[in-house]
């Protein structure tokens, strides 16, 4: 029963029931405008808990009358109790149209406070998703047969039952519908989370976002807590974004969200420096001592001779990005073809469905056909894949067959596909790592001896427990579950021969050699610069002895850096 305390009814002042409410911060909740309109102050219950308590209104949406957007109300208690609060789902959860976060396959929940003789609150099960959006609004809402929305619902949180998490709160309902046994249920209409927190920014502090700290957060959203959006705000985000926002933007704070959970952490610095000019002194001068304590990493860094020479800001080398995905049937894959030009994704090809036997033959068309793209910039080539080919030799495959010329010409790394899903776990964990290994800025590798135990839990634990080690070197081919609890603990950055180490005792074996020639020869490097050094030691591997090992020979590097996504994942957000 702990996990269920946030909900709450709201009424006004001298008595009564108006709908529902919940408790997201321990002095804090969240209900709906209209269910308090024309209330300063009103009661709150926590059904079996504490009953009666009292409330100030605060309207933070703009709200007035019905078909109003900005339909938010939050109470204010006079202490904070002692309850457990609602956990809201993150914008990517509730954005996801595949894997385990899709919220819009799911049987959710509400609980409302109807007019009843009993008092007692009631549940409705609701669906709903990102494909289901009102106006750019709302969510449209259905209940389960036999089941309606009514007067009393209002404010309720639309949580999972399975994970309690809350992706938005009840707004509407539409009345008339047939409610009766067998009916077909009611519909209805809700405001998701990532609305919500345009209205009510102070949101933000209790949502699982993966950039920045909460407590950086919270301090840069209270330097810019009065600061509007402008209009050389505006000028300035298309500038660098390279793209016209798709909404209208409520204030600076809004824009600055837009900027952190849709572009690289580089682009959000080069933001804020802009911003900054169109604010008061002292607003510029706080906004650039707080930049230089949380976003030294994402600060212009200096690049490669070329870039360093030119004194140029580095959005990152440009690359070709190649993903590919198990089809659910006949063994196929789903082959698609992306190009990341300065910080942001450029021309991409339509997905085509291939066997698995073609997908070299639609991958070389693809890469041939988005060379034009990136030819004349600093590139590589990046392979978005199922873990169970991050070993595939890509850098042999050609980039122009024609004239016999190979990928290995240039930088080719290889990147695990789940990691580019919306709401992914692994994701998450990567955005983790990937910031420490930029903060650090140089490469301290850690070795995985061709010995080391392949089964069982110990590897496992092993990384789960050590949250600063981001870079593993193998001295083997990998064993699956070794990449399995690498990649699910958000290891950014591996190495490995592909060539396995058979010998018979490891005193003195081919993989312990090779393990301390690949760890010496990244060890103290910068994390950007990985990508080309992998490429030099494949180019010195050609013309080594073919009867000797070396450490370019049959090179994989996993470079998975989470910034770059081919698809922003919030770029559907409504």
């Amino acid at each position: 029963m702990d996990d269920w305390q946030w909900r709450a009814w709201v009424g006004p002042p001298d008595g009564g029931r108006l709908g529902a409410a919940f408790l997201i911060a321990p002095d804090l909740l969240l209900t709906c405008a209209h269910t308090v309109a024309g209330l300063d102050a009103a009661r709150v219950g926590f059904p079996g808990l504490i009953e009666d308590l009292p409330a100030a209104v605060v309207r933070p949406g703009g709200w007035e009358r019905p078909g109003d957007p900005g339909d938010v109300a939050v109470l204010r208690l006079a202490a904070p109790v002692g309850l457990r609060c609602a956990r809201p789902a993150g914008p990517e959860a509730l954005h996801a149209s595949a894997g385990p976060a899709s919220f819009g396959r799911r049987a959710l929940r509400v609980c409302g406070f109807p007019r009843r003789a009993d008092g007692d609150e009631r549940y409705a099960t609701v669906t709903t998703g990102p494909d289901m959006v009102l106006r750019h609004e709302w969510w449209q809402l259905r209940t389960g047969p036999g089941e309606q929305l009514e007067e009393g619902y209002s404010g309720s949180a639309v949580y999972d039952p399975a994970t309690g998490e809350v992706i938005g709160m009840v707004t509407d309902a539409e009345f008339g519908g047939d409610d009766g046994p067998g009916g077909e249920g009611g519909l209805g209409r809700m405001l998701p989370v990532t609305v919500i927190r345009r209205y009510w920014e102070e949101l933000d502090d209790h949502l699982p976002l993966a950039w920045l700290t909460v407590p950086a957060r919270r301090e840069l959203r209270a330097l810019l807590a009065d600061a509007g959006f402008t209009a050389p705000m505006a000028a300035g985000l298309e500038e660098i974004t390279g793209r016209r926002a798709h909404r209208p933007f409520r204030s600076a704070w809004d824009s600055v969200r837009h900027v952190a959970e849709g572009w690289p952490e580089d682009r959000l610095a080069r933001y804020l420096r802009a911003m900054a000019r169109h604010l008061p002194e002292a607003g510029r001068r706080d906004l650039a001592e707080w930049s230089g304590r949380h976003l030294a990493a994402a600060a212009p860094a200096p690049g490669r001779a070329g870039h360093e020479a030119a004194g140029l800001e580095r959005a990152g080398p440009a690359s070709i990005i190649v993903r590919l995905e198990r089809a659910t049937l006949d063994r196929a894959f789903d082959v698609t073809v992306h190009t990341w030009i300065d910080g942001a994704e450029g021309p991409a090809q339509d997905t085509v469905r291939v066997p698995e036997n073609r997908v070299r033959a639609a991958v070389e068309a693809g890469v041939a056909r988005a060379r034009a793209a990136v030819v004349g910039r600093d590139w590589m080539i990046e392979f978005a894949v199922p873990e169970s080919w991050l070993s595939k030799p890509f850098e042999e495959w050609y980039i122009d067959r024609a004239h016999g010329m190979r990928m290995r010409l240039y930088p080719v790394v290889v990147r695990d596909v789940e990691r580019l899903w919306p709401g992914s776990i692994r994701r998450d964990q990567a955005h983790r790592r990937w910031r420490l290994l930029n903060e650090r800025g140089r490469i301290d590798p850690q070795g995985v001896r061709c010995e080391t135990p392949s089964n069982g839990s110990g590897f496992s634990d092993w990384l789960e427990a050590d949250t600063g080690l981001c870079v593993l070197v193998y001295g083997t081919r990998p064993a699956r579950r070794w990449l399995f609890a690498a990649l699910n603990n958000g290891v950014p950055v591996m190495l490995w021969t592909r060539t396995r180490c058979a010998a018979a005792s490891h005193d003195d074996c081919d993989g312990h050699r090779t393990l301390g020639a690949l760890a010496g020869a990244v060890a103290g490097e910068r994390p950007g610069d990985l990508p080309w050094l992998a490429m030099a030691l494949r180019k010195k591997a050609l013309t080594a002895p073919k009867d000797e090992p070396h450490v370019g020979r049959d090179l994989t590097l996993m470079w998975d850096d989470p910034s770059r996504l081919p698809d922003p994942p919030l770029a559907m957000e409504v």
